[in-house]
């Protein structure tokens, strides 16, 4: 099996997952073949559907090759959970995702434009960066905290080589996990804020 083949095949189970998300629907009672069609489906959009001679999987690999296994992984967690009908994630875990994925987007995207002489993509090809990483995996897990083991994917995709890139943020962070835990921690932001006005209000 080459690489080429393994490349593009991991590129293209992070869109698979939305897509059967998509597909399942909110039904809390969803039968065994609306399951099996809902995957079969996404697959089919991805790899069978031409859109001018190319399928949607290939394009989406163009706007991004390298997916984070962090993003791959909430992505499995969810649609493991959809169709199992059990949370594998608490609400403590899902702040957990999203908080570290808004946090490592604050400090990667905005000082690797330019705005500071800090480079923090190079931090990916220095040493000491995965062990920092693994060392906040490993206290999610002492602290119960299932997201933690979400976080140890990026070490096993980064060791076996299934990304095209060999610096540690590729498999760690991506636009659309960072782009997401943004748009979740400033939604959650803004209802604390409203709860805490509101509160203020009854008060008064």
């Amino acid at each position: 099996m080459n690489h080429l083949f393994i490349h593009q095949f991991y590129a293209g189970v992070a869109p698979w997952a939305v897509l059967s998300l998509i597909f399942l629907g909110r039904n809390p009672h969803l039968g065994i073949r609306r399951k099996i069609a809902s995957l079969l489906l996404a697959a089919i959009v991805l790899l069978v559907i031409p859109i001018k001679g190319w399928n949607a999987a290939a394009w989406i690999r163009v706007l991004e090759p390298n997916p984070s296994f962090t993003l791959t992984g909430i992505l499995l967690v969810a649609l493991g959970s959809r169709l199992s009908g059990k949370n594998f994630f608490r609400p403590a875990d899902w702040s957990a995702a999203w908080e570290f994925g808004a946090v490592a987007a604050l400090v990667l995207y905005p000082m690797g434009l330019g705005l500071t002489r800090i480079d923090p993509y190079a931090w990916g090809w220095n040493s000491i960066f995965p062990p920092a990483v693994a060392t906040i995996a490993m206290n999610f897990l002492l602290r119960g905290n299932r997201f933690g083991i979400v976080l140890m994917l990026p070490f096993a995709g980064w060791v076996l080589g299934l990304q095209e890139s060999t610096n540690f943020w590729d498999p760690l962070l991506d636009p659309f996990y960072g782009g997401g835990s943004l748009i979740v921690c400033l939604i959650t932001l803004l209802k604390a804020c409203r709860s805490l006005t509101s509160g203020a209000r009854m008060i008064d």
